[in-house]
């Protein structure tokens, strides 16, 4: 099963959250979604999705930008 990628390396916060959220409630509980990002807006993300209840489960880096996998667990808010 492919993991759907979500580039948000050219958007700036707050868009940069609302936009793996979006991309978070296209996907199944415990599904998965691959998202890459600037640095700049690393660590925002990794907490928002933390506070909803979601799982890094990987990050990676590319140069200058950055891969996380998120699981999104069935207890998350929406």
């Amino acid at each position: 099963m492919t993991i759907p990628l979500l580039d948000i390396t050219g958007d700036v916060c707050p868009m940069t959250f609302v936009k793996v959220k979006m991309g978070l409630q296209k996907i199944a509980p415990a599904g998965k979604l691959n998202v890459r990002l600037q640095e700049e807006a690393l660590k925002n993300v990794i907490s928002s999705l933390k506070t909803e209840g979601h799982r890094v489960t990987n990050v990676s880096r590319e140069g200058t930008i950055f891969l996380l996998e998120v699981e999104k667990t069935s207890g998350a808010t929406k």
